[in-house]
Parts: C-alpha cells; structure tokens; sequence
C-alpha cells in the first residue's frame, strides 16, 4: 500500500508556503513565494487575493514536482493563515477588498470607537481586547459603502483560499473557530456568532460565513485547482486554523500548563488552559480558541514586533550585511548583529526600546509608535539591536505575569520558543533570564504548516488524537536556563520599562494629534 502524505499551506504575512508531511511528520518537501504586502504609505498594507491564490496553487505544484509525491498519495491539505485581518467577496466568491490586517491601521477611527463604546462587552464575549473583523467590516461600511454593499460575506484569508480551491460559491463559505476571538463579533465560549455584538457594531451577520471546526472537511479540490495544482479532484480540504492556532499544535502546546513564546512577525506569548477566563482587569490577554475543542490559549501579542528586526537591518545594519556577505553563504547579518550584542551587558548600557511600532495590542492603544530611551554617545549599533532583543522580553514578561494572574492554577516550569526569532541563541537567553524560566527550542520553524497537516492527518483518520500527535511530533533542541545574577539585574530593568510604558503613553496620544505634512516634498529645484 503507497505512503500516504499530508500538506499544509502557511499563507503568512510575508511568505505563502507549502510543505508536503509523511505521516510520521517529517518534511519531505517545502516550497514557498514572496507575498509581503503592499505598504505605499505609513498605516497602509494591502494583501492582493488573487496574488495570494497564485502563490498558493504555484507552492502547491512545487512541492509535488519537487518531491515527485504522486497526486494519489495525498491524503489531505489544510490550510492556516494570517488571524487578524478580512476581507469581502461578492456572492461568486470573488474578492471585493484586499486583505488587510492589524499592519493596515485605517480602520482604527471604528477601532478606537467599539473600544470606547462596547470594550468590556466585546472582552467578555470575545476574550479578545483588540477585535479586527468587526471594525474592519465597520471600516468598509463607513468609507467604501459600495464596496459594503456588494460584499456577500467578509471571509479570513483561509476562508478565501478554501473557497477558490473547492470551488464554493459566498453562500457556502466557512471561518474556523481559532478565528473568532479576533472578530469583535462572537460568543467565542460557545463557538457561535453574537447577535448582540453584531448590533452594537452595525454589521450585518448576514454577511458572516458558517463556522465550523478546525479538523472539518469542507470541501474538495476543485477540477480547475487540480490541473492548477497537480492535486487530484477530490483531494479532501479540510478546514484548519488561524497561524497561531496552528503553531500551537505544531509545538505540542495542546495540554494545560503548556506555554509558549512564537518569535516571529506578531511575537506571542501564550498559555494552554481548559479555562475560558477573558482578562477583564489587567487587559493584556487575549483568548485563542484551541485547535482541540474545550482548550484555550491565553496569549499577548506584540503587533509586527518581528518585523523590527527586519527594519532594523534593513535600515542600520548595512556594514553587518557586508560582514555577513564576507564570511560566507551560512552566515546572515542577524548572526554577525548577535555576536555583537553578546559583548554588550545585560541593560544595554541603559538603553531601552518600545517596540510598539504599530500600535499597542494588549491593552489597546492604536497611538503608541517605537521609541528608544537613554541612549548617548556611548551607544553603538548592537546597543540599539540588544535594547530591541530586551524590550520585547520585558513586554512579554509583563504580559506573561498577567497570563498567570488571570490563571492561578496554572503550573508553567518551561517556555516553548519557536518560528524565525527562535534560532538567535542570544535572543533565546535574554528571555529566559528576563523571564526567570528555561526557554525550550523546537527542532523547526515549519510548525504552522506542521500543526496544519496534524489536523488534516485526524480529519481524515490518519492520527487518532490530536494532541496526543501533536505532543509526539514535536522535536526539542536547544534548552536555555535562566542566569540567577542576571534574573535579578533584569527585574528593575522590567520594572522600569513597565513605567516607561505607561508615562509614554499620554506623549503618543499627543504626538497622533500633530498634523502631518500635506502631500509629498518636492524634489524640483
């Protein structure tokens, strides 16, 4: 009898990719595309759903091409994505809007008023303190009427992508559960739609897709996505989850007292409970519903805190790139940026970062933008990078001391670190001893994709228990003990930058009342 194999798509907020599984999990070919968004302007960032499709049928191919995998022996896809963002299709299935997420903040003038007007509701309902489907749909209703009106359903991207691989019409389509919590629109306990939220925001739940469970078979490959894939037609589509949700599978954070820290584009803390607790007092978490019906994963979230890294170097670390370019194809300008940073003690020489570029997340506050504080002239580079690397494990740490108020029962002995951010050695200590806690590195970064095929594998019965897989699956290799001498020196420094926050904050709110500079500077002389 022919292996059997599993794929999971991982449409990301700057790459699509498609990895083929066996059975056992081991990834036996990955393929992937370029689809970072458009950003023409500050607080723009547009997803193009056509592109998106593209890169998804084209890494689909790929990978069956690379492996040479026959079409047959594929049991089942499933895809994750981007969580907090939506977008329109009209009765057909086509898109009306682009896909937008957090990284576009436009709608925060909808944003900013369900927060003033209906906050503690939408916490209480949704365990979620910064909602995007709801006030992006209010965003749409408000500046592009139109559009609104000829919008059928206002789907997740996963939800886009099923649609256009098994050929499902507005009518038929579907959001997973994990997704609800960011919607501003759900009784996220019971998994079902609230018709009270949906009236206090002013959208119509007509225009809302069925929900189903994330291991659900929802459709199958159309004829036209087979011959654009290589897929057979009928190949079953199973529902999936957002990313995060996901990639909690894939790291085996699918058991109460689990946690976990996902270092990539939304750097995430997270906790696994069985309780469904919303943080109606400090306001830092939120509440993923598990991939596992009746668990929950209490996270905070740092909006595009990764891709920091990303500007960083792109926009200070040129001499770094050269020396990384000089030394060979393995090395990368993060490795030549942390052996900086190694010789920089613990503080940064007092240098601290607020890494909330984008906007804070939990609690909300759409005002706040990046600052660094306390350099001189003393400061170099690798200062300014370690107080980036410091300050997002001070915010974690102040955001996983709520996590752990919120849940007092909850018995964590080690963090689970993963995605990109994980590989940097350095960055992996300073948490750990900012945090007081052993930081634990997975094996891998394709965990998404991973936590993707585990549910296709149990929905079509290849796996028999999902967490008990998931568990099984997940591969450790690097484990980080917290430092006692630097634990200590790092609590004033998480105290300080937890006031350095809150002070921050009524300048932020000043700063978004300054006028900007009314159409471009010219350059003609």
């Amino acid at each position: 009898m022919a292996e059997s194999y599993l794929i999971g798509i991982d449409v990301g907020s700057s790459f699509t990719k498609a990895f083929l599984f066996d059975t056992a999990g081991q990834t036996r070919g990955e393929a992937r595309r370029d689809t970072h968004p458009q950003q023409p302007r500050p607080g723009v960032a547009e997803y193009d759903g056509a592109q998106l499709l593209q890169a998804t049928l084209a890494t689909i191919r790929e990978v069956l091409d690379k492996t040479a995998v026959a079409a047959a022996q594929v049991a089942a896809i499933c895809l994750d994505g981007m969580i907090s963002g939506v977008m329109g299709i009209d009765a057909a299935g086509e898109a009306t809007t682009p896909y937008t997420t957090t990284l576009d903040m436009r709608f925060a003038p909808q944003l900013n008023r369900v927060m003033a007007q209906h906050h503690d509701l939408i916490r209480a309902q949704t365990g979620c303190g910064q909602p995007t489907i709801g006030p992006k749909m209010m965003w749409i209703r408000d500046e592009f009427p139109t559009v609104y009106r000829q919008t059928a359903k206002f789907v997740t991207i996963t939800g886009y992508m099923i649609g256009k691989l098994a050929g499902l019409n507005a009518a038929e389509s579907v959001i997973d559960y994990t997704y609800l919590w960011a919607s501003g629109l759900s009784d996220t306990q019971h998994y079902a739609w609230s018709p009270l939220l949906c009236e206090a925001l002013g959208v119509s739940a007509q225009k809302l897709p069925r929900i189903v469970k994330p291991a659900d078979i929802v459709g199958r490959i159309s004829p036209a996505a087979a011959a654009a894939t290589g897929l057979l037609a009928g190949t079953p589509i199973v529902a999936g989850a957002g990313d995060q949700s996901a990639a909690f599978v894939g790291a085996g954070i699918t058991q109460p007292n689990r946690a976990g820290d996902a270092a990539g584009t939304f750097p995430i803390i997270a906790l696994c409970t069985d309780e469904f607790r919303p943080d109606l007092t400090y306001k830092l978490a939120e509440i993923i519903p598990s991939a596992i019906p009746g668990l929950w994963n209490p996270i905070s979230l740092i909006i595009g805190g990764g891709l920091t890294h990303h500007w960083f170097q792109e926009t200070f670390a040129h001499a770094d790139a050269s020396e990384a370019g000089q030394q060979g194809e393995k090395a990368t300008v993060y490795d030549i940026l942390d052996a900086k940073v190694n010789l920089v003690p613990p503080g940064a020489d007092r240098l601290f970062f607020i890494p909330h570029l984008g906007g804070r997340a939990c609690p909300t506050n759409t005002n706040y933008r990046g600052a660094w504080v306390g350099f001189t002239w003393a400061h170099k580079r690798e200062h300014f990078y370690r107080a980036i690397l410091e300050s997002i494990a001070y915010d974690q740490t102040l955001a996983f001391r709520s996590l752990l108020t919120a849940h007092p029962s909850a018995a964590v002995t080690e963090i689970v670190v993963y995605s990109g951010g994980a590989r940097s050695q350095v960055w992996n200590q300073i948490k750990a001893d900012v945090m007081g806690l052993p930081y634990v590195a997975l094996d891998r970064e394709d965990l998404s994709a991973l936590g993707a095929a585990i549910i296709a594998g149990y929905a079509v019965g290849i796996y028999a228990d999902l967490a008990a897989t998931a568990e099984h699956l997940s591969k450790r290799s690097a484990r980080f003990q917290p430092n006692p001498a630097a634990h200590a020196f790092y609590g004033e420094y998480t105290a300080f930058y937890a006031r350095l926050l809150a002070q921050a904050e009524p300048i932020f709110d000043d700063l978004a009342t300054l006028s900007e500079w009314p159409g471009a500077i010219s350059t003609d002389s």
